[in-house]
């Protein structure tokens, strides 16, 4: 692999505690596209859209992104280690900087720095995620690099969202990455990183749910090969008039699973890691709660998202 690695905005966020189709994050997202429901005019231009007129970087922070709750996580997760408030944030492989939007938007002291190589959905972000955060585009500093490039000014909290790194292929390059994070990171920083797993998680199969407005988001489990990891995966977007956004997205990454990622982590340097699952839905235990939790073991659901924190 060369020494920069291509990265987008158009990373799925997996499926969430339930078994059923359709049930891809859906408590994790809730609050967070609850709020982003279209209003009487959106519902009339989504009963338009079709895969001639969309524009696949909005679906697709319809139907993945949910910056509220990442970030509310960011902070729990910082919380559970440091005392202090966290005030720079770096989102590797940010694509439209939707989490960066959403950290300067809660604190004007606070500031961000987004890294991702592909100048298409930053330049999107750029244009669509700051329109409503006073000064906040000010606070953030894009930077068309590698992950691993230096930051000029270390993080509190780095964060590589939705399975990205799942580009690195090799474990010396995981490693190298990691240990990049690590280095960069300021004395009392973290990282975090979302994983998703379960049984299902590399059976090829499509998984459908509902955007309203006739519009369907479907995360593709195109092909997983166990001997290499490699997974291959897409995106796609279909609509009342029956035409699709084929491949709106494209994946070709290696399945990384959360015992290799928890032993590279500690390789690289990290001197705590820390699982978090998420809970149980006390009304239906087929489903989660949306609240993630310290849990060193987790329950092997046939779908599930978590995550791994690292103190430097």
């Amino acid at each position: 692999m060369s020494s920069s690695i291509k990265t987008k905005s158009d990373k799925p966020k997996g499926k969430g505690k339930g078994k059923g189709k359709g049930d891809g994050g859906e408590e994790r997202q809730r609050t967070s596209r609850a709020k982003d429901q279209p209003g009487k005019e959106g519902k009339k231009r989504d009963r338009r859209m079709n895969a001639k007129n969309a524009d696949r970087f909005e679906l697709y922070q319809r139907a993945v992104n949910s910056p509220e709750t990442d970030i509310d996580f960011l902070e729990k997760a910082y919380a559970h280690y440091r005392e202090g408030t966290p005030l720079r944030f770096r989102e590797d492989f940010c694509g439209t900087a939707s989490m960066c939007s959403e950290w300067v938007r809660r604190d004007p002291a606070r500031s961000a720095e987004g890294v991702d190589l592909d100048p298409e959905p930053v330049e999107w972000g750029k244009r669509n995620n700051f329109i409503k955060v006073e000064d906040g585009i000010e606070r953030v500093e894009f930077r068309l690099d590698d992950v691993r490039s230096a930051s000029p000014e270390k993080p509190d909290i780095t964060a590589a969202q939705n399975f990205s790194y799942w580009c690195f292929k090799t474990r010396k390059e995981l490693v190298d990455y990691c240990k990049s994070v690590r280095e960069n990171l300021a004395d009392d920083g973290i990282f975090v990183m979302d994983l998703y797993g379960g049984p299902e998680a590399t059976v090829e199969q499509e998984e459908l749910r509902s955007l309203g407005g006739g519009i369907e988001y479907v995360w593709d489990q195109r092909e997983y090969l166990p001997g290499t990891g490699q997974f291959l995966t897409a995106i796609h977007f279909r609509f009342r008039d029956g035409s699709e956004l084929t491949n709106a997205f494209e994946y070709d990454w290696r399945f990384w699973h959360l015992g290799e990622i928890r032993d590279v982590l500690y390789d690289a340097g990290f001197s705590d890691v820390t699982t978090w699952f998420e809970g149980t839905d006390p009304d239906d235990e087929d489903e989660g709660d949306g609240i993630f939790e310290i849990d060193e073991r987790g329950e092997n659901c046939e779908a599930w998202l978590g995550y791994l924190v690292s103190a430097k």
